[in-house]
């Protein structure tokens, strides 16, 4: 044992405080009083007695009080090779954690730490017992606390590498758990990984108990070469009235060597279609577009492939693709009305692509609730309403339906409008060399959360000259207001739908709003947001989870590799390797189906009565930052998780210098227990000092 502050010691000489106590204690003696001492004569007394101490427990009681208190302020702690000859005397807890994301699939890294395993389970002594954990995104515990190494290699044999990306956290935390339950005196970890560093977020919060050591193992090659597919993107065309798609791969080259010609495939429903050549510099990134293609179905299954090198994983990207699902949108205009009112509005959807914008227009005469079959969006520009048409227009958007309106001069509705977000008020003057502004925007809104970012176009620089005032009401809310705190943009959800009401016309007469750059990208995203339109996701990746609506119906799910998994109700359904979960994960919400994709390629989600109707596929790629086979340092690891480097690490890193003696003293507070025990044996002691007092009394 060591001490962080030894000149306390000096105070050890108060210990001669309780022997002077105990030494010139004196006993009480009966004293007999006489009224008079006149007729007694005065004799004088000499008394020799020797000192002695007439109660040892108390004393020693004191002594101990002191010697606790003055070691505690000395601040002392063991050294590490104190605790490590303490724990290598007796059986050991051993947990081996084996790294089986994708990259380990890297060469022949699988087989090699297959290897070094089997060695660890091979190393174990007679009473040691040992867990074995396999992980990626997260971590599975395939064996614990047992001394049955057959089922330690049978489970080690039947591991296979995975398509997950390397997560270090989960891993060492399970490892962790498992060491601060166990009584033995020797706690050790094994880490078998290929080191990634992308893997590696810091300690998160781990921290072994002391004494527990972790071995690094790494499994690597002295280079490394690697050629990936990243991405996909699509472009659509339409060409003689039919719809193609353009598809682009990109391309990563991490390798100090270019590639001259890599042949790059494009496979669609499993039959290649198209192939390119490209060429890749060293370390660096590439693209190749493939020609314009028609879909042969409604769901198009794609692959883009490379020759197979190290690292096959990231040599497939796969992906699903349907036809564009455009948005059907109507345009309400006032009776009479020019082609300069709507003029600007249908020159930016006619701009849309994805999505693109099916418009119509139509007079207030001419509309009728049969306009209004297969609408995802009418677009009432400055027309008054009244009659039935309220009823026609609460309907559609109870069903779903939305509504943009537009106000003008001549824009009415019947007060008490269910559908309509608040109260038409008589239009505001700005006046002439008086310009107004859009002051204030509310950018967690999804139609304004596009343009939060700097630089990525903003409402300030609008000038408005006219607006219509509007009472809103809850349950509506404003999204935003001019520089004046009048209303510009308000929202009301109704039943399924929903309502958004601009306060100016959609002209170069009111607002030069119109020719700002902003004014396209923000009519697109109004006009998505009230058609609830979502663009398709063409691929997922491992780790996620895959969420569909069916009412309830039994579903199961085809995983890649052939396995069936039951799915239904709204249960998340059990993957097929279990992993601990992120924390702070959504819960599903009622009547969905979750899906957790844990195989590179295609899941294929459908009816368990059987039948393609209702199908649904799924793509999923590997995650493309594990490509990257760049290393960790292990020792910076280890470091950080059990605050030292350890001597003996199958790694050629340099040490990280040991624990300061201050930072061994902070993690074991010894002081704080020796202080604790004085504390008590003072007041042990004050209990025995007044009992012995009653008794001598």
């Amino acid at each position: 044992m060591s001490f962080l502050a030894p000149l306390f010691f000096g105070a050890l000489a108060a210990l001669a405080v309780p022997v002077l106590i105990h030494l010139i204690q004196r006993e009480k003696k009966e004293i007999v009083y006489f009224p008079s001492l006149m007729f007694l004569e005065k004799i004088p007394y000499k008394s020799v007695q020797r000192r002695r101490i007439h109660n040892w427990a108390l004393l020693l009681l004191r002594m101990a009080a002191v010697v606790l208190i003055i070691t505690a302020f000395a601040r002392p702690f063991f050294n590490e090779a104190t605790i490590a000859s303490a724990a290598a005397s007796g059986s050991r807890e051993v947990v081996i954690l084996v790294d089986r994301s994708y990259s380990m699939g890297y060469g022949d890294r699988w087989q090699r730490a297959q290897a070094e395993a089997r060695k660890a389970v091979d190393a174990l002594r007679a009473g040691d017992r040992a867990s074995l954990v396999f992980f990626a995104r997260g971590a599975e515990v395939d064996a614990r606390s047992t001394d049955d190494r057959a089922r330690l290699r049978l489970a080690i044999e039947r591991a296979t590498v995975g398509s997950g990306s390397t997560r270090y956290g989960p891993a060492l935390k399970v490892a962790q758990s498992i060491l601060e339950q166990s009584t033995r005196p020797q706690r050790d970890a094994i880490l078998i990984s290929d080191f990634q560093k992308v893997g590696w977020e810091g300690p998160q919060d781990v921290r072994f108990p002391l004494g527990a050591t972790l071995t690094a193992v790494p499994i690597t090659d002295p280079t490394t070469a690697n050629v990936s597919v990243l991405s996909a993107a699509f472009q659509r065309d339409q060409q003689s009235g039919q719809q193609r798609v353009i598809v682009t791969a990109g391309l990563q080259n991490r390798s100090d060597k270019p590639i001259a010609a890599l042949d790059v495939a494009l496979d669609i429903e499993g039959r290649q279609v198209q192939a390119q050549q490209v060429a890749l510099g060293a370390n660096a990134s590439g693209s190749v577009t493939f020609q314009p293609l028609v879909l042969p179905a409604p769901t198009t299954r794609g692959t883009i492939r490379l020759a197979n090198d190290a690292l096959a994983r990231d040599n497939a990207f796969y992906f699903t693709i349907s036809p564009g699902r455009p948005v059907s949108v109507l345009i309400v205009e006032r009776s009479g009305a020019g082609r300069d009112l709507s003029f600007y509005l249908r020159g930016a959807l006619g701009i849309g692509r994805e999505p693109a914008f099916v418009v119509n227009v139509k007079s207030i005469d001419q509309f009728t609730s049969a306009d209004l079959a297969d609408r995802a969006v009418v677009i009432l520009n400055d027309v008054p309403i009244g009659g039935a048409l309220p009823d026609r227009l609460n309907n559609f958007v109870e069903k779903g339906g939305g509504i943009f309106a537009i106000l003008g001069d001549r824009s009415t509705w019947p007060n008490g409008s269910t559908v309509m977000p608040g109260t038409l008020m008589p239009a505001v003057d700005r006046g002439l060399g008086r310009a107004g502004s859009i002051g204030s925007v509310d950018f967690s809104h999804p139609v304004f959360e596009l343009f939060r970012a700097p630089r990525s176009g903003g409402f300030a620089g609008t000038r408005v000259f006219r607006y219509r005032g509007i009472d809103v009401a809850a349950p509506a809310r404003v999204l935003a207001r001019f520089d004046d705190g009048g209303v510009a943009l308000a929202e009301k959800d109704t039943g399924q739908g929903r309502v958004l009401v601009w306060t100016g016309t959609l002209d170069n007469l009111w607002s030069d709003l119109v020719l700002k750059p902003v004014f396209l990208p923000f009519v697109h995203r109004m006009l998505t947001y009230l058609a609830r339109y979502e663009d398709p996701t063409p691929w997922l990746t491992v780790g996620q989870v895959f969420a569909e609506r069916r009412g309830g119906k039994a579903r199961m799910a085809l995983t890649p590799t052939g396995q069936r998994i039951p799915v239904g109700g709204a249960t998340p359904v059990a993957s097929s390797q279990s992993q601990t979960p992120e924390a702070g994960a959504p819960g599903p919400s009622p009547g969905e189906v979750w899906v957790e994709l844990n195989e590179q390629g295609f899941y294929e989600i459908r009816d368990t009565s059987g039948g393609d109707a209702g199908a649904v596929s799924v793509a999923v790629n590997v995650d493309a930052a594990e490509s990257d086979l760049t290393m960790v340092d292990p020792q910076e690891l280890v470091a950080a998780v059990t605050g030292r480097a350890r001597a003996g690490d199958s790694t050629t890193a340099a040490e990280t210098p040991e624990l300061r003696p201050a930072d061994l003293e902070r993690r074991q507070a010894i002081w704080w227990y020796l202080l604790l025990v004085g504390v008590l044996l003072l007041a042990g002691e004050t209990w025995l000092s007044n009992r012995l007092s009653r008794a001598t009394a």
